[in-house]
């Protein structure tokens, strides 16, 4: 992917070169007035020391919920390894899931003992609801200024993003003369019935792909009803909770189609030999098309924290040009599109991620998390029905 087909996804070079040297001079300028009036630097040095000096807070040690202790690690030994040489900061990883992370931060009570972690879309829009996160000053990471609009956060940044859909074996799809699963109408064919596999409600795609099923099949968001009704007529195979569930089943032959799975998860079962493709996910919303549901997966601000400034230093250091190719084996690994423009033109160097990579976000759709979650309730009662 070359600069001009990823130019929506930042500023022209030449105006984050001018925004740079702006913010290099007006930093600048700080520092002679403060010099000239005679201050001590006390308040400077509380607040980290020289903002222009990515050592200021070296021997300091960041903790991060993450998520699986693979997934971590992947962290750890890419970014994680070029920021603590680059900072002397320490990074903590620890395994956790969105849930667990947003009761851990509840019950310390204000004195948290984990200072950022991991968080899709959809689970922020939990986490905001818990009070469980807070705002990021953003004078802290101009790095941001290289991040869409359409993805940026209050509570931290975007650290990749993930496309959802469909898996299908495509040697049974080809048997039978179907075509590619793309839209909401096709899985609804008579012979995939008693084939098709959702997400149970405790799986972590359940809450980013429940109000996408709403919206694609025509219901309102707080529908659960309706759309379990309809989803209802698939009669599915079951429910899967983890990707194991799916591995096994599809691998066996038993699932023949998979509904809202993350594209990453179809790929590296297709790499395994099993004869899976994956199928996108159009959807007409409010009179926009869209091909596929999208989720951002972010790096956020635990609500607490006594170190914020030093959460911002790494996020600032993940979206600079100069991390890019250190962080290139987590997106590999995960099947993850960057979330700027600088990181695309590095990740696209591997001809293998021209076939996850989000070369325009908006075309994507990502649903109003905050307008779904109130009806929660009645969608696990709806969707736990589903089967009955």
């Amino acid at each position: 992917m070359n600069a001009a087909s990823t130019h929506h996804l930042g500023r022209p070079p030449a105006r984050r070169a001018a925004g740079r040297a702006a913010a290099g001079f007006a930093a600048l300028i700080a520092l002679l007035t403060t010099a000239c009036s005679g201050d001590s630097g006390d308040d400077t040095a509380s607040s980290g020391g020289d903002p222009t000096d990515v050592r200021r807070f070296d021997g300091e040690t960041l903790t991060v919920a993450g998520y699986s202790s693979t997934f971590n690690d992947v962290w750890a030994e890419s970014f994680g390894a070029y920021f603590e040489e680059r900072t002397g900061v320490t990074v903590e990883w620890l395994e956790s899931s969105p849930q667990q992370a947003i009761s851990r931060i509840r019950a310390a009570g204000g004195s948290p003992d984990i200072d950022m972690m991991l968080l899709d879309t959809a689970n922020l829009a939990q986490a905001v609801q818990a009070d469980a996160v807070a705002e990021v000053d953003t004078g802290l990471v101009p790095n941001l200024d290289d991040v869409p609009d359409a993805l940026r956060i209050d509570q931290g940044i975007p650290t990749m993003l993930y496309r959802y859909g469909s898996c299908y074996r495509a040697d049974t799809f080809t048997d039978l003369g179907l075509a590619a699963p793309t839209t909401p109408d096709s899985w609804f064919d008579p012979r995939l019935a008693g084939h098709v596999m959702l997400p149970g409600s405790t799986a972590s795609q359940w809450l980013i792909t429940a109000p996408a099923f709403a919206q694609s099949l025509g219901f309102a968001v707080d529908d659960a009803e309706g759309t379990a009704d309809r989803l209802a007529e698939l009669d599915p195979y079951g429910f899967f909770n983890a990707s194991g569930d799916v591995d096994s089943a599809m691998t066996a032959g038993d699932v023949w189609l998979t509904l809202g799975n993350v594209q990453g998860r179809c790929l590296a079962l297709k790499q395994q030999g099993v004869p899976v493709e994956y199928a996108g996910w159009e959807m007409d919303v409010d009179g926009q098309q869209y091909t596929d549901l999208l989720n951002p997966d972010n790096i956020v601000l635990v609500n607490g924290t006594e170190k914020a400034e030093v959460a911002a230093l790494f996020m600032n250091e993940y979206l600079s040009a100069e991390a890019a190719a250190a962080t290139v084996p987590l997106w590999q690994f995960i099947a993850g599109t960057p979330p700027t423009e600088a990181a695309l033109d590095e990740l696209s160097a591997d001809p293998a991620a021209a076939d996850w990579l989000i070369a325009d976000p908006s075309a994507l759709f990502t649903p109003d998390y905050q307008a779904f979650l109130p009806s929660l309730a009645d969608w696990n009662t709806a969707w736990n029905g589903l089967l009955s």
